[in-house]
């Protein structure tokens, strides 16, 4: 490649399609966004036009310099993962149900029974739930109609609107639930589980593997037609891809509308109690064991409406609180369910300890321990069977030191800063380039917060929560 060359990463994510420049050597040339809508009219609700992304991409990136265009020589892809996309002939169905729906959650549960749920993870890491894509379709096949002859991930509608090819790559082939993980192949009987024909399914190829640009739909980017597009991989592990490469002995935090713990191993290590998912990273040979706290980010921003703030205040009111906030305990599940390490579609928020001499910071204090004591529980789970030595954090929290210093307390391991808003859309850049031209991916060893003497304190306040949580979070019939 050309030193004026840049790499094009497309991270469509769940509220907004982000792009970023970057030039062969991995420096951040530009970025760009465009948001989408949602629509949320039914209780549990989550659903995107796959129209919207492509009028989105197509802001996002008619909003680069046109010197930045004009050098663009590879195009990579990631993006929200599971939702679903169904096409009918070449066009999509309008509805594209997303991860945030929750309307097959219940249908699910009493769909699988122990044995099936157990046969699922073994043959596919996952611990199956309603918001994988076969049983999304399985639970709305009605709504579609007769006409549907393809499902596809976001990611993968988006590489077909790009060059015309129904492919999809191992670690998102993962949110399907269908993805043989030993086999590396789809699951014939998985498939007749969920009632899914293999024909439905698009190819599995490799993170790397690249198809032209379409002359078309460069033509509408302002893009050179022909260009090699990346097949990518979901957006939890080009996030970690970029974060930290694929090192042991990290763990990677990245907060937006969920927040998405995740390690990488050179094993496939399955949990024996199915508290984490072991999905295919971005280059084979290498697993990730992830753990996503649903709507963390959603439930960021309602907290913040409810309160009447302006976005960010949470962390500065939670700052001018104490360690256990005066003694209020807020569950973040929000969501309508949560997955994390507990996986359980019943699960509610709760403030408990609530009197009247508490204030706004102690709620906004109260809710923030509570996401970062969903990260404990999650991490303390990944340290039983690897060393965990440190944490990279990315996201709106980065910008926070009192809640990066939270988060390394409550954690009892220090905490390291990763201050680019897309590490997803870097990773499928980085992806997009040749192995053998390949910049390493680089992190901060000088932004880095160490545990403080609150940890202490800490350490009594999360047995408090424990024992609390998610005892008394469960929603009655």
């Amino acid at each position: 490649m050309k030193n004026d060359n840049v790499i094009l990463g497309i991270d469509l994510g769940t509220s907004a399609v982000k792009c970023v420049a970057m030039s062969v050597s991995g420096e951040v040339v530009a970025t760009t966004e465009a948001a989408f809508p949602v629509t949320r009219e039914l209780p549990g609700q989550a659903e995107q036009n796959p129209l919207d992304w492509v009028t989105a991409l197509e802001t996002a990136v008619r909003l680069f310099d046109r010197d930045v265009a004009k050098n663009v020589s590879a195009i990579g892809l990631t993006g929200q993962l599971p939702t679903l996309v169904c096409l009918e002939g070449d066009k999509p169905l309008p509805s594209a149900i997303t991860w945030m729906d929750s309307r097959a959650d219940a249908w699910a549960s009493s769909f699988l029974d122990e044995p099936t749920r157990q046969t699922i993870y073994e043959r596919t890491g996952m611990p199956i739930d309603g918001r994988y894509l076969a049983p999304m379709f399985r639970h709305h096949r009605d709504c579609f109609g007769n006409g549907v002859n393809v499902i596809l991930s976001a990611k993968d509608f988006l590489h077909y609107a790009l060059t015309g090819e129904l492919t999809t790559d191992p670690s998102t082939a993962a949110g399907y639930g269908l993805y043989d993980l030993d086999r590396k192949s789809w699951a014939h009987e998985l498939c007749a589980v969920w009632g899914v024909s293999e024909r439905l399914l698009p190819a599995v190829r490799p993170a790397e593997a690249t198809s032209p640009l379409r002359g078309d739909v460069a033509a509408r980017l302002g893009l050179p037609a022909g260009l090699p597009v990346a097949v990518g991989c979901a957006d939890s592990v080009a996030s970690v891809y970029a974060m930290t490469g694929l090192g042991s002995g990290t763990i990677c935090v990245t907060t937006g509308s969920s927040t998405i713990i995740m390690d990488s191993l050179r094993e496939p290590l399955r949990d024996p109690h199915r508290r984490y998912l072991l999905t295919p990273h971005a280059v084979e040979g290498v697993f990730g064991r992830e753990m996503d706290l649903l709507s963390t980010g959603t439930s960021y921003r309602w907290l913040n409406d409810l309160l009447g703030w302006d976005n960010g205040r949470i962390d500065s009111a939670a700052a001018i609180s104490q360690a256990g906030a005066n003694g209020l305990m807020f569950s973040p599940y929000l969501a309508g369910g949560e997955q994390g390490a507990l996986w359980n579609p019943n699960l509610r928020g709760v403030l408990h300890g609530l009197t009247v001499q508490h204030k706004a910071q102690d709620i906004a204090r109260a809710y923030l321990e509570g996401v970062q004591f969903e990260i404990r529980r999650c991490v303390d789970i990944l340290a039983e069977t690897s060393k965990i030595e440190r944490v990279v954090l990315a996201g709106h929290a980065v910008s926070h030191p009192s809640t990066r210093q939270m988060l390394a307390d409550i954690l009892g391991r220090p905490v390291v800063g990763y201050h680019h808003s897309s590490p997803a859309a870097i990773g499928a850049a980085l992806l997009a380039v040749p192995p053998d031209e390949r910049p390493a991916p680089t992190m901060s060893q000088t932004d880095v917060i160490a545990p403080s003497t609150t940890s202490t304190s800490y350490e009594k306040i999360y047995r408090r929560y424990s024992a609390l949580f998610p005892a008394i979070a469960e929603a009655s019939d």
